[in-house]
């Protein structure tokens, strides 16, 4: 495939593919295109976009982060457990934030300093926070309780807009105003592209890396919090296929799985188009099975057309 063509191939595959989703479960389901399901959809993939959107960072530099799925489900166990030991929600969530920031930043450490590739050290993150999530629970789900917690982070509103959607609103203008508009962001691309010349420039790499996971940390933490609400439960393994669609998503935006390319506002369509076609799949029952092969098929189709149009950019 001619390279002008696999460009232009991947630069439309977010729009073209949400506008033909959307088109298809219009037809194919009479629960799809309404209100109610708009709703749900933003509420429901909160999760998937702040974690995305820290995704988009750490791909950035060329790293990658596996555990985030095992995460969230350790997080929303703990949070879980802690509002029913009586703790506060406002507290328990706080204190789970602050957790997700130290084990983003655990990973980023290890990796930096500990000079191991990112991917194995999250696979490590990965198993170790699984086995935890179901030693602290017994494999059973705890139930959260705290019905305001549950009505504000799931169900209550503000003009018309769903709390989730704020969230990940605020969340998503930070990022883009951060890789976009601070010499921080710029440093991040110069990292990304060449390492060794970003260090020579004098941008301290080592520093970078450790703080883009410790936001992953951050945006994951959040995620966790809107799980356990949208879920009304702490449950291990709560989000399987999380980490999948996140990197998923910033793969149809585009980005360099090598690092020193990638956009917020393309990973945004990506997770949307994910976020639809989870949502379209489920109106229409289709076997998980099933779903986790089209999201495979899509992956590798986005990860080819990148190395054909990776000549392209300019």
């Amino acid at each position: 495939m001619n390279q002008s063509v696999a460009k232009l191939l991947r630069d439309v595959m977010p729009y073209l593919g949400l506008v033909l989703l959307v088109g298809y479960f219009s037809f194919s389901s009479e629960f799809f295109f309404n209100a109610r399901n708009f709703e749900r959809l933003a509420t429901d993939s909160a999760t998937l976009m702040l974690v995305a959107f820290g995704m988009t960072l750490v791909i950035l530099i060329g790293e990658i982060d596996l555990s985030v799925s095992a995460v969230v489900g350790l997080l929303s166990v703990v949070l879980a457990q802690m509002m029913v030991a009586g703790l506060a929600w406002p507290i328990a969530m706080v204190l789970v934030i602050v957790l997700s920031v130290a084990i983003g930043t655990m990973n980023g450490v290890i990796t930096v300093y500990g000079q191991i590739p990112s991917f194995i050290v999250t696979l490590g993150m990965l198993a170790i926070a699984t086995g935890l999530a179901f030693v602290f629970t017994g494999s059973v789900s705890v139930a959260i309780l705290q019905y305001d917690f549950l009505d504000l982070f799931y169900s209550d509103q503000i003009f018309g807009l769903p709390i989730p959607l704020i969230i990940v609103t605020l969340a998503f203008l930070t990022c883009v105003g951060l890789l976009n508009r601070t010499r921080f962001g710029r440093e991040l691309f110069a990292v990304g592209a060449n390492m060794e010349a970003a260090r020579l420039s004098g941008v301290p790499v080592k520093q970078r890396k450790v703080t883009v996971f410790a936001i992953m940390g951050l945006l994951v933490g959040v995620g966790a919090v809107l799980s356990a609400a949208r879920l009304g439960n702490g449950a291990p393994g709560s989000s399987p296929t999380l980490t999948l669609d996140a990197i998923a998503a910033v793969i149809i935006g585009g980005a360099s799985l090598f690092g020193g390319w990638a956009s917020v506002v393309r990973t945004l369509l990506g997770a949307l188009l994910i976020a639809v076609l989870n949502n379209g799949m489920v109106l229409l029952n289709v076997n998980i099975d099933a779903q986790y092969i089209v999201k495979g098929v899509i992956i590798l189709f986005a990860v080819v057309l990148e190395r054909l149009a990776s000549g392209a950019r300019s």
